[in-house]
């Protein structure tokens, strides 16, 4: 995913890492759960069916988007800001 700011700077992230971090409050939960759990994890089938395949994005007033992704997961408001804070997480 690249994104271009107003100002002109360019920002690239994989789809796979904003799919990861989708901030929906089922995925957020799912987060916070494993980090509880033990080393060995076993994937649901839910987990198993994640795509990083995006079908659709959608605008969300003037401050965040709405990405469908293959798997019809459709949930997640990214602000701009969230992306941008997944952005400088990623090249630190």
């Amino acid at each position: 995913m690249e994104i271009e700011w107003g100002n002109g700077d360019i920002h690239q992230l994989s789809l796979e890492g904003v799919r990861s971090f989708c901030p929906c409050a089922l995925c957020v939960a799912n987060r916070d759960s494993q980090g509880q759990k033990s080393e060995l994890h076993v994937l649901s089938s839910n987990e198993e069916a994640v795509t990083a395949k995006v079908e659709g994005v959608t605008s969300v007033g003037r401050y965040a988007i709405q990405i469908k992704w293959a798997d019809g997961h459709d949930t997640g408001i990214y602000t701009f800001d969230y992306l941008k804070s997944l952005w400088e997480q990623d090249s630190n």
